[in-house]
C-alpha cells in the first residue's frame, strides 16, 4: 500500500485565522492539507467605495433594500484554526440542543419562563468563554 505522503510533495505555508487572526501552520500535500479548516475564497469590498442600493425584495412579510458594492473587492481565502473551528462545532451543537429541550428562542426574555432561562444561560457562557481568549 502506498501511502499519501510520500507520493506527494509537503508544502509548509502560513495562514490567518479569519475568526481570531492567529497565525495557522498548513501542511499542503497535493490536493489535502494538515491543520486547520479552509472554506474557500471570499470577496472582501475595498475602498474607495460605497454600498449602493439597487433595489427591494420581499422575504416574508418584511422588504428589504438590495444593495451593491460599488467599489474593487479583495478576494481572500477563508481559514479557520482548529480552535475556533471546534468552538463553532460545539456551540452550533449546545443551541441545537437546547432548541431541542427547550423550544426555539423567545422575542422577549420573560423572567421565570423556562426557555428564556435556557436560552439566558446560553449565552451566559458563551461571553464567559469569549471573555477568557
Amino acid at each position: 500500500m502506498v501511502n499519501y505522503m510520500e507520493t506527494h510533495k509537503k508544502r509548509k505555508v502560513k495562514r490567518n485565522c479569519v475568526v481570531c487572526g492567529k497565525a495557522i501552520n498548513v501542511i499542503l500535500l497535493g490536493k489535502r492539507y494538515k491543520n486547520g479548516h479552509y472554506f474557500g475564497k471570499i470577496k472582501l469590498p475595498i475602498k474607495p467605495g460605497e454600498y449602493k442600493k439597487i433595489g427591494t425584495t420581499k422575504i416574508g412579510k418584511f422588504k428589504i433594500g438590495v444593495v451593491k458594492w460599488t467599489g474593487k473587492h479583495k478576494k481572500v481565502e477563508y481559514w479557520e484554526c482548529n480552535n475556533c473551528f471546534k468552538e463553532a462545532a460545539h456551540e452550533c451543537w449546545l443551541e441545537e440542543k437546547i432548541e431541542k429541550l427547550y423550544g426555539k428562542k423567545c422575542k422577549d426574555h420573560e423572567p421565570g419562563c423556562p426557555t428564556c432561562n435556557a436560552w439566558f444561560l446560553y449565552k451566559t457562557v458563551l461571553e464567559d468563554n469569549r471573555g477568557e481568549l
